[in-house]
């Protein structure tokens, strides 16, 4: 997995103007910024984690013998 970079106010300026045409400030940017970085963070924790064998929580079988409409 590569390492990046903590986001950058500056980057997600250029970013949101270059591909949203979006003009935000350089405070609106900052304060985004401050929010996206823990998110970052923690997905990047998720992708470390080993769950290969693990099932999901919630697993659905269907029952069998139903009537059509699920009645």
């Amino acid at each position: 997995m590569t390492s990046r970079k903590p986001v950058d106010p500056k980057t997600l300026s250029a970013v949101a103007s270059e591909i949203a045409g979006l003009r935000i400030s350089a405070e609106t940017a900052k304060n985004h910024a401050a929010i996206y970085e823990p998110i970052l963070q923690g997905i990047e924790g998720l992708r470390r984690l080993n769950l290969k064998n693990v099932e999901p929580a919630v697993i659905f079988h269907p029952i069998e013998g139903r009537k059509e409409g699920g009645r």
